[in-house]
């Protein structure tokens, strides 16, 4: 008869696992949603970086360009990993950024950007003219 007098107990050892389950879940959405927050607040001003040296004509530019076609549209704009290393550090921080970024966004980054669709054409122009 032990087995009756133990359900109250295995009931509420289940009911305090079910809360902290519970508690542990809105814990890591509540650390989901800092992370995003965090993500994107590095990411907008890394993406506007990109876009502006994107602009230039040296070799870094190329390279800022074919991180954001990447994000833009990676299966006509493949990225090689490798090609991060022709950047500099804060270039480099700022594609990692941008990329960790695309990861999470809710929405397309080209959008953050005036005219972003048009800009990402052009970039994609550029590079067609390089290739």
């Amino acid at each position: 008869m032990t087995t009756n007098h133990s359900m109250p107990l295995v009931t509420q050892r289940l009911r305090e696992r079910n809360r902290q389950a519970l508690e542990a879940m809105i814990a890591a959405e509540a650390n989901a949603d800092d992370y995003r927050t965090q993500v994107a607040t590095s990411g907008l001003p890394a993406l506007k970086r990109l876009a502006h040296v994107g602009l230039g004509d040296s070799h870094q530019p190329q390279y800022c360009r074919r991180v954001l076609l990447a994000v833009y549209n990676s299966a006509a704009w493949p990225l090689k990993l490798t090609s991060l290393r022709a950047l500099d550090d804060d270039l480099r921080r700022a594609a990692l950024a941008v990329i960790e970024w695309s990861a999470v966004s809710d929405r397309e980054l080209h959008e953050y950007l005036p005219h972003g669709h048009q800009l990402m054409q052009r970039f994609a122009a550029i590079e067609q003219k390089e290739q």
